[in-house]
């Protein structure tokens, strides 16, 4: 059996260039769940938002995630999500996420690496013409090879210390949201507004 650790990257979600879901190294209990909160966050955001949700999917920024285990499944979780749209035209966002232990996931917290930065640099390659899902599948599994730090800020360190806060939310405008329990409709609809 793979160990969270072992078992790299993976991903889930719409890109342009196929007309269904893609994904590939998830647990099938993350996708479940990941699926069903992003189900629900799409619906309550057309209910409250009417046709403007489709505005402010497409706005969405791209938001960095860092979770506990016993959030998705029994593994912690670091990743990038952000918009996307299928070659039918039906949105979805799409995800990269890396599934690890606990002690691995304590190690990360103490020293984040470029792995965000690259996790998101693949995410938004999917918004590409030309769009390779072969190739982005190779770019994957390098990305779980390189082993450059940079120094993890404190702050997301220490919310996830807190108390009950299950999950950490950032972008690259410096936006930061600390999320209690498992992921719902309230935490899509304020990802959903940046």
């Amino acid at each position: 059996m793979t160990t969270p650790e072992e078992a790299g990257t993976g991903f889930y979600g719409k890109v342009r260039t196929h007309g269904d879901f893609v994904g590939r190294g998830l647990s099938r209990e993350f996708v479940v769940q990941w699926d069903t909160w992003l189900q629900r966050g799409l619906l309550k955001a057309q209910e409250q938002l009417g046709d403007a949700w489709l505005q402010d999917f497409l706005g969405m920024p791209l938001w960095c995630f860092a979770m506990k285990p016993g959030v998705m499944d029994d593994t912690a979780y670091a990743g990038v999500m952000m918009p996307g749209i299928d070659a039918v035209g039906r949105y979805f966002p799409f995800v990269v996420a890396r599934p690890m232990a606990q002690a691995f996931f304590d190690d990360w917290l103490r020293s984040s690496s470029v792995w965000y930065e690259h996790a998101a640099g693949l995410a938004l390659s999917t918004l590409k013409a030309k769009f390779s899902l072969a190739e982005f599948e190779t770019e994957l599994e390098q990305l779980d090879s390189g082993a450059e730090t940079l120094v993890w800020r404190d702050k997301f360190r220490r919310f996830l210390s807190e108390g009950d806060v299950a999950s950490v939310w950032w972008t690259s405008a410096q936006a930061l949201h600390r999320h209690e329990g498992a992921p719902d409709t309230a935490l899509f609809l304020r990802l959903l507004g940046g």
